[in-house]
């Protein structure tokens, strides 16, 4: 029998390479706290209340400028940021239908939120193999906003080329609908996107939501982009969902102290990443997508979801190595994929140590 939660985080706690959300800083959160807290001394940052001051200043500006756009705000969750977005884009339109990828989060993990809470229409728009292409947008009828995920999570950090980028916005563009990125995961993007910068990547659209914990290993978080007159209406609608912590700082600090080394360490930990899924694929799986494209990737298990844990806890057991994770089996196939997120403390993990995992995995699944 797979350990329960409690027994799962202990076992997890005694291995020494780890597959996960990235981590931020290695060591106990009695280390991690530690760490931000030498930061807050060295940048001198004082108490700000309900989110105001120069802390939550300076990482609203970093990003606006890293994004290419003339406001953000910093929000609590990326689902409430993006509850905030499409209302607002509902709102600007006179529309309440939101198109979105099958393999969306609104629609797999938010429980209806997008319906139940903010009164809205999900239409789901394009394949769940595939990005979104222009005949999908030309079919869906009258929307008020296009979401676009970059990269696609459930489908591995899969990412649309230039050209099939914009040529789904202009066709969304064409039917009177808003433009909005998923952007979660967009520091992993640039590569993918042609080298282009993230103002680059953002410029056709007309909001940006990226997280802070995703990738940037951070305590939580999540940033929104967009023009003036729209931070300023989603600055009402955090206040109405109850997004106006009284302390945010120590999630700002964290996002601030960790974002510009996950971007300079990016193009590394893609290459990791690359490197990873060539030796997993070497111990018999398939990996999605191939290539990999982000510093994410899927392995493909001809086991069940329900089994998987108990291979993950044995191998844990016996090799201290935690393969676990997220793992889906959403699409309807036969066996799960397992999501790999390779940050700088999985891509200076031992390979070796990594492949005999993995064919352990092979051998326990048959």
């Amino acid at each position: 029998m797979p350990a329960g939660p409690a027994e799962a985080a202990a076992l997890r706690n005694t291995c020494d390479i780890r597959i996960g959300f990235p981590r931020g800083d290695a060591g106990t959160p009695a280390d991690w706290l530690r760490a931000i807290a030498d930061f807050v001394e060295a940048e001198k940052v004082s108490d700000e209340i309900y989110m105001a001051g120069e802390l939550a200043g300076r990482l609203e500006d970093y990003c606006a400028d890293l994004m290419g756009k003339p406001a953000t705000l910093w929000f609590p969750t990326g689902t409430m940021a993006q509850m905030a977005a499409a209302l607002i884009h509902a709102g600007a339109t006179g529309r309440s239908t939101i198109g979105l990828h099958p393999t969306s989060h609104l629609l797999l993990h938010e429980d209806d939120g997008i319906s139940e809470l903010a009164g809205l229409t999900p239409v789901r728009i394009g394949e769940w193999s595939r990005v979104i292409e222009a005949r999908d947008v030309e079919q869906a009828g009258d929307l008020a906003c296009l979401f676009i995920e970059l990269p696609q999570r459930h489908n591995g950090g899969l990412c649309p080329d230039w050209q099939t980028l914009n040529a789904a916005i202009d066709a969304a563009r064409a039917g009177g609908a808003r433009l909005h990125m998923d952007g979660a995961r967009l520091w992993s993007t640039r590569e993918a996107m042609g080298g282009r910068s993230y103002a680059e990547i953002c410029a056709p659209f007309d909001s940006v939501y990226a997280s802070f914990y995703k990738e940037v290993g951070a305590l939580g978080g999540a940033i929104l982009a967009g023009d003036e007159d729209f931070i300023e209406e989603a600055r009402l609608w955090r206040h109405r969902q109850g997004g106006l912590q009284v302390r945010g700082w120590p999630l700002m600090a964290d996002a601030m102290r960790r974002l510009p080394s996950v971007i300079d360490a990016m193009p590394d930990w893609i290459n990791g990443a690359r490197e990873i899924a060539a030796l997993i694929h070497e111990c018999g799986f398939d990996i999605e997508p191939l290539p990999v494209q982000t510093n994410m990737f899927h392995v493909r298990l001809s086991c069940a979801k329900a089994d998987f844990a108990d291979l993950r806890d044995r191998i844990a057991r016996e090799m201290k190595v935690w393969i676990g994770g997220s793992g889906w089996d959403l699409d309807g196939r036969p066996g799960m994929s397992l999501e790999i997120a390779v940050d700088g403390i999985l891509a200076s993990a031992d390979r070796s140590r990594l492949r005999a995992a993995f064919e352990r995995l092979a051998e326990l699944q048959g």
